[in-house]
C-alpha cells in the first residue's frame, strides 16, 4: 500500500467493476460491493430472483440497491485530481522533447530537459540543476543581495530575476509541491474514510451473520419438523386405504365432506358431498347466504380446524385446472378477491394443463416430475404448516409456513369447465385427524 500511487489507488476504488469506468450514480448491494446503478441494473435485467454480485458472485433474493453518496463525492474528487495531475504533468515537460524539465540554461534563461542539454542548441551553454536555480532565484528575491554564483564582476545577473521562463519553471515546481501536499492530505482523508466504511461494513456483516444464524436455526427446526411429517406421511402412503383411515389411539377418522352452503352457484356437489364439478349453466337459484362464495367458484369443507394435524387426499385425475388448500374463516366471500396468504388463502394450483404454482406473493413456480393424479394436503395447525404431496409418485410439492389465529377450512376449486377438457370433478378420497393432546 505504501509503494502504490495514491491517485491510482483512488482511481481503482472509484471505478465500476462492470464498465471499468468511474462510478456513475454509485449504489451498494447487500454483499458490500459498489457499481454504477445503470450497470448493475442491466446486469440483473433478465433475473426475477437470486441476484448475483458480479464480483464475489454472492446472491441476494431481492434487488437491494442503496445509493452511496459519499462514494459518489469521492469519485468526483478522483476525477478532478486526475485532470489536475494530467495538466501539471503536461506543463512540467519540455515542449520540444516531452521530457521532464530538469536543467536550467543560464545562456537562454529557460528550463530545459536532459535531451536539450545534450542537443546541439545547448551543448556549449552553461546548465545547472533546475532546483538549484530555483533556490538562487528565491534568495535573490528577498530584498537582500546574495553572494553571486555567476556573472561578471560579482554582480547578480539581472536578467535572471525577470526571466519569464524561469518564473514558469518555478511556478511548475511550486505547483508540484502543492499537488503533492494535497495528495497527502487526500490520502489521509481517504484512509479515514476507508476505516469508517470498513467499520460500517463490519457492523453490517455482523448483523447479516446474526440474521443468517437465526434463519439457519429456524430452518433447521423447520427441517426437523418437516422430516418428521414426511416420514409420517410416507408411512401412511405405504398403507392401504383401510389402514390409513383406521381409528388408532391418537388418530381419529374424520371424513372431510363438502359444505353446500358455501358452494358457488355454478358448482354441483355429489349426494355424498365427496366430489364437486363446475357447470356453465346454474342448475337452480340458491340463496345468497353470508357463507356462500359468489365470485370465486370454490367450495369449503364442512369441517374446519382450530388445532391438531389433519390430512386428506383429493383425486384430480387429468384435469387441466384446479386449486387446493385452506383458507381462514374470515375471508371475503363476495365480490372480487385475491386468494393469497396475505388475504387468508394458502393454495397450490394448476392451470393450462401443466403450470403448477404456490399462490405466494409473487407466485412460486413449482416443478412437478410426475403429473399428480391424486394430491394429499397436510395441515399442522400449531406448527402453522400447510403441506402438499404428489401421492402418485409420493413426492413433496410445496409447504406454506404461517401463523394461524382463527379457524381454517379446507378449500376446493375445480376450475372452469373449458369445454370437455376440465369437466371431471374433484373427488375427496380419504382423510384422517391426529389429536395434539
Amino acid at each position: 500500500m505504501s509503494g502504490a500511487d495514491p491517485l491510482e489507488t483512488l482511481q481503482v476504488e472509484a471505478s465500476c467493476s462492470v464498465c471499468l469506468e468511474y462510478l456513475q450514480d454509485p449504489v451498494i448491494i447487500e454483499c458490500g460491493h459498489n457499481f454504477c446503478r445503470r450497470c448493475i441494473t442491466r446486469w440483473w435485467a433478465e433475473l426475477a430472483r437470486d441476484f448475483p454480485c458480479p464480483v464475489c458472485r454472492k446472491t441476494s433474493r431481492h434487488r437491494a440497491l442503496r445509493p452511496n453518496r459519499q462514494l459518489g463525492n469521492m469519485v468526483e474528487a478522483a476525477r478532478q485530481l486526475r485532470g489536475a495531475k494530467r495538466k501539471a504533468r503536461e506543463e512540467s515537460r519540455c515542449q520540444a522533447h516531452g521530457q521532464a524539465l530538469a536543467r536550467f540554461c543560464r545562456d537562454d534563461q529557460a528550463p530545459v530537459c536532459l535531451l536539450c542539454e545534450i542537443s546541439h542548441a545547448h551543448r556549449a551553454h552553461a546548465l545547472v540543476p533546475l532546483d538549484d536555480a530555483a533556490i538562487e532565484y528565491k534568495v535573490g528575491g528577498r530584498g537582500g543581495r546574495p553572494k553571486p554564483s555567476w556573472g561578471e564582476d560579482g554582480e547578480w545577473p539581472q536578467v535572471l530575476v525577470s526571466a519569464p521562463n524561469l518564473a514558469s519553471g518555478l511556478k511548475v515546481a511550486l505547483r508540484r509541491e502543492r499537488i503533492t501536499q494535497e495528495f497527502e492530505e487526500l490520502h489521509q482523508l481517504l484512509e479515514e474514510e476507508e476505516r469508517l466504511l470498513l467499520r460500517r461494513l463490519e457492523e453490517e456483516e455482523r448483523e447479516i451473520l446474526q440474521r443468517l444464524q437465526a434463519n439457519l436455526a429456524r430452518l433447521g427446526e423447520q427441517r426437523r419438523v418437516l422430516a418428521a411429517l414426511v416420514a409420517e406421511l410416507e408411512e401412511k402412503c405405504l398403507q392401504s386405504g383401510a389402514e390409513m383411515l383406521k381409528v388408532g389411539r391418537d388418530q381419529d377418522q374424520q371424513q372431510v365432506t363438502l359444505d353446500p352452503d358455501t358452494a358457488h352457484p355454478n358448482l354441483v356437489l355429489s349426494e355424498d358431498r365427496k366430489s364437486v364439478r363446475f357447470v356453465e349453466v346454474r342448475p337452480r337459484d340458491l340463496p345468497d347466504t353470508p357463507r356462500r362464495f359468489t365470485i370465486y367458484p370454490c367450495v369449503l369443507a364442512a369441517q374446519g380446524f382450530t388445532s391438531g394435524r389433519h390430512y386428506w387426499e383429493v383425486e384430480v385425475g387429468d384435469k387441466t385446472h384446479w386449486a387446493l388448500g385452506v383458507c381462514k374463516d374470515s375471508v371475503s366471500r363476495k365480490g372480487e378477491l385475491t386468494p393469497l396468504p396475505e388475504t387468508g388463502y394458502w393454495r397450490v394450483r394448476l392451470w393450462n394443463g401443466d403450470k403448477y404454482a404456490a399462490t405466494t406473493t409473487p407466485f412460486t413456480p413449482l416443478t412437478v416430475r410426475v403429473k399428480p393424479k391424486r394430491v394429499g394436503v397436510f395441515v399442522d395447525y400449531e406448527a402453522g404448516k400447510v403441506a402438499f404431496y404428489n401421492v402418485t409418485d409420493r413426492s413433496h410439492i410445496y409447504t406454506f409456513t404461517d401463523t394461524f389465529t382463527e379457524k381454517i377450512w379446507p378449500l376446493f376449486y375445480p376450475g372452469i369447465r373449458a369445454g370437455r377438457k376440465n369437466a371431471a370433478p374433484l373427488v375427496i378420497l380419504g382423510s384422517w385427524t391426529s389429536s395434539t393432546a
